[in-house]
């Protein structure tokens, strides 16, 4: 799948942020698109500004009846991209439970939910693709992260394990691994965060990156290549590292 020309996409988490910058940017391209978020006013401005033939589906990724529901409406679907996520920024000892709760329900249990949606489709129409968003930040434990960044590091096992499983059935599986990207979710943030880019920056990326060969779009790449490098560190090295951020 190298063009986006007449290609079916579904963008799941389009109303904000990457999402919406995505969701232009391959509407430029000749996709049609289905988007879906809980915000459905956000929703229709979206569709009503792309001004082509597109639908949106409103709805909680939380529930997995209403990703069924959604994916069992859609005439086709030859693309999907889990792009929702919740996110709070602090230590783990300061959680508030209920925030931890939507953030695994949102960025883990929602992609499972997709999955668990869009394979049967998939696999009837013999092939699509399906493009997980992780993170860098699931790559190793950062201090502050949690429980984001859990979430985000069992996105990349999901992403790993369908890649091997679904192959056989020609669904091609990617991993989406953004470093720090000027949206909603990063503007929470109080810390320095280096080497931040636009959603259009991201949302070009990510459109280059699922008509490659790749597994794995990630990009800034000067931050990406150095959270890699603490990646492959031994825990010694890197829990020193880790002590001074």
């Amino acid at each position: 799948m190298t063009s986006f020309a007449g290609s079916h996409v579904w963008i799941i988490g389009a109303s904000t942020g990457i999402g919406r910058a995505l969701a232009i940017h391959l509407a430029r391209e000749g996709a049609v698109l289905s988007l879906s978020a809980r915000n459905a006013e956000m929703l229709e401005d979206l569709r009503r500004e792309l001004n082509g033939p597109h639908a949106i589906y409103p709805l909680d990724v939380t529930r997995a009846d209403q990703l069924v529901a959604a994916a069992a409406a859609q005439p086709r679907i030859d693309r999907v991209v889990f792009l929702a996520g919740q996110y709070e920024p602090g230590a783990l000892a300061d959680a508030d439970p209920h925030k931890t709760r939507l953030i695994v329900d949102t960025n883990l249990m929602g992609a499972l939910h997709t999955v668990h949606a869009v394979l049967p489709v998939l696999r009837r129409q013999r092939g699509g693709q399906i493009a997980l968003c992780g993170s860098v930040a699931g790559y190793r434990g950062l201090p502050g992260g949690q429980p984001y960044s859990a979430t985000k590091a069992a996105i990349i096992n999901l992403a790993e394990s369908l890649r091997t499983e679904e192959s056989k059935h020609n669904i091609d599986i990617r991993l989406i691994s953004p470093g720090f990207v000027k949206t909603p979710m990063t503007d929470k943030n109080t810390f320095p965060m280096p080497m931040m880019i636009s959603a259009d920056q991201a949302a070009d990326a990510i459109a280059t990156g699922l008509k490659g060969p790749n597994f794995e779009i990630h990009f800034p790449r000067r931050m990406t290549i150095a959270m890699k490098i603490l990646k492959i560190l031994p825990y010694w090295l890197y829990f020193k590292i880790a002590g001074r951020l």
